[in-house]
């Protein structure tokens, strides 16, 4: 590569000129413009630049794309290290290469352990993709944490080896829909403004920081603590782009709580009858009779909402509530709800005050609990240094897991004992197997104890306990006309939507709460009262599109039959989308089972 300063020949790969210092300038493919070293964007078409591109390389080979590119809604997230130019120049090229591979796996790490997919390596920079090759109903919320997790492993990287220079990086993530496409060998080339407009965030950042979009924050409002950094003018963008620097997670459980701290709960609407269900089975609870409650429900459905409201009905009663969920990133982590449990009930949801194993040891003994025996198997659970007049246990991993299973039993019923308690475990679906062991041990024993169980789960969850007679299983079903009219109305407040509108909203939710709620918000959002076409609000994206993905082969017969419209026949299905009969079956029946699809017959 020659300098145009200087002339002077450089080797391939460098970005300035070894004998005057010069910038190298890399040539865009697409327009020819020359961009400044490092940029991985033409800052005049936006279009993606080869790493190293110069005069005696002026022609690039272009991408071939998979003729089968899909359309997407994608959060994007782009990570650079900073003045990583000067700390090439300061070590061995073999130096910089294995810290440059330190780098690159622990992204390769943290993108991958929260579901993303590493779309390509740029030189020192890294894209992700969270949301292809499969979605996820928060890829927004995983790409954060897939950020932070980077920025402290790269901390924990500098102190474990002082010999080389600090690794600082800057992270940048948006949201939006692209065409996704097959590249060269097994990259993944996204089309559209979402890849560009991440790389310009990372631009804006400061080091060892990591800056969201407004598109991208909309997506995971409540869920994280921001500071709103204002508007930016991002080079190759016409209009400021607001961005928001990521402080750490809030501590939020779940859309119904972010979105309660956001801007409020929807009033109540319908589940009239579950909630007297609920409230029956707490009368038997108060008389001491021990009941267990399975909410079951598709995504959307208001499971939470119910168990939210059902806890307000309860003012004025004498009752102990604990709650926690079990989660998505969460399901290899043994126990996770349970400590989640345990800090709320001792703690008052924090870690642990100073004075943490006394105040465990107190509450253990007020429920019963030689606090001896329970402290060494709990101490370590929520990450607590045990004092040196407590001894660690000696006993094998395995007996140390069946003596704390019977703790936390013995824990609960002596606690219930002393008032009656409710524990509202949520999302059973993502419990991993340690704790769904400790449930069943729960539902068979609590009968005979003022315990009310209250778990949420969705359809794929089957307990493992067969049902018995203080046991309720309430099937969440699609709120019904009337009542996504009233809740219609109240999402609007007072702001008059036409008949014409609402039954849009109808028709087009299927008596899915969320959807009712969303779509509802985005045509007050519009300004114009009406349904701007088709469009789906963008916090519906990823759970309709993860939704999709887990339909297997039979996701293109739904898109088939999508554009035939909302009501097709069989012989017409049959005729366009040209598979025999059996498999077409089978998919029919996939899609039915999802509720996807009704059938009718005539």
């Amino acid at each position: 590569m020659r300098c145009s300063k200087c002339d002077s020949e450089n080797r391939e790969g460098r970005k300035f000129c070894a004998n005057c210092g010069e910038p190298l300038s890399v040539t865009c493919p697409k327009c020819g413009a020359s961009n400044q070293p490092g940029e991985r964007f033409c800052g005049e078409c936006g279009a993606g630049l080869a790493e190293v591109a110069g005069p005696k390389s002026p022609e690039v080979t272009p991408i071939t794309a998979s003729a089968n590119g899909e359309r997407r809604h994608l959060t994007v997230l782009f990570c650079d290290l900073v003045g990583s130019t000067e700390i090439a120049s300061r070590l061995d090229p073999e130096e910089w290469r294995e810290l440059a591979a330190s780098y690159h796996r622990a992204a390769a790490d943290a993108i991958t352990r929260f579901g993303g997919h590493v779309a390509k390596y740029l030189g020192d920079g890294v894209m992700a993709f969270f949301g292809y090759p499969e979605a996820h109903e928060n890829d927004a919320e995983r790409a954060v944490r897939a950020g932070l997790q980077l920025l402290d492993s790269l901390a924990r990287l500098n102190e474990t080896s002082s010999h080389h220079p600090r690794l600082v990086a800057r992270i940048g993530i948006d949201s939006g829909a692209v065409v996704v496409a097959g590249g060269a060998g097994n990259d993944a080339d996204a089309f559209g403004d979402a890849p560009n407009i991440a790389a310009r965030v990372q631009a804006a950042a400061e080091s060892d920081s990591l800056l969201v979009s407004s598109s991208t924050h909309e997506l995971i409002r409540g869920l994280y603590l921001v500071e709103d950094r204002g508007p930016h003018s991002l080079k190759g963008l016409a209009e400021p782009l607001r961005l928001y620097r990521i402080i750490r997670p809030s501590g939020a459980r779940g859309r119904l709580e972010a979105s309660a701290a956001a801007r409020g709960l929807t009033p109540f609407v319908g589940r009239e009858d579950e909630l007297r269900t609920l409230a029956h089975r707490w009368e038997r609870v108060r008389e001491g009779e021990g009941q267990v409650a399975l909410i079951i429900g598709e995504a959307g459905i208001g499971k939470s909402r119910l168990v939210h409201r059902f806890h307000e009905t309860l003012a004025g009663t004498p009752y102990l509530w604990i709650d926690a969920a079990a989660g998505a990133l969460f399901q290899n982590s043994p126990f996770y709800p349970v400590t989640e449990m345990l800090r709320q009930a001792l703690f008052a949801g924090g870690n642990g005050p100073p004075d943490g194993i006394a105040q465990m040891a107190g509450t253990l003994s007020h429920a019963g609990v030689d606090p001896n025996s329970a402290v060494p198997l709990l101490a370590p659970l929520l990450n607590l240094a045990l004092p040196p007049e407590y001894s660690p246990s000696s006993l094998p991993p395995e007996q140390q897991r069946r003596r704390l299973l019977a703790l936390l039993v013995e824990w609960i019923f002596g606690t219930a004992r002393q008032q009656p308690l409710i524990i509202a475990l949520e999302d059973l679906h993502w419990a991993d197997p340690s704790t769904l062991e400790l449930l069943q041990l729960l539902v068979e024993q609590g009968n005979t104890a003022p315990l009310f169980l209250l778990f949420t789960a969705r359809p794929e969850f089957h307990p493992a306990w067969p049902l018995r007679a203080h046991h309720a299983q309430l099937n969440l079903n699609r709120l019904g006309t009337r009542d996504i009219r009233k809740m219609v109305m109240q999402v609007a407040a007072q702001k008059a939507l036409t008949d014409e509108t609402i039954s849009a909203v109808i028709e087009r939710t299927g008596g899915v709460p969320l959807f009712v709620e969303e779509l509802t918000r985005a045509v007050l959002e519009s300004g114009t009262g009406k349904l701007a076409g088709r469009e789906i609000p963008v916090t519906l994206h990823d759970s309709l599109m993860a939704r999709l993905d887990k339909l297997g082969p039979a996701r293109e017969t739904l898109q088939t039959g999508a554009v035939l419209g909302s009501e097709f026949s069989y012989e017409l299905l049959e005729a366009v989308h040209r598979l025999d009969d059996v498999e077409l079956q089978r998919r029919l029946r996939t899609l039915t089972d999802a509720e996807l699809l009704y059938v009718r017959s005539e």
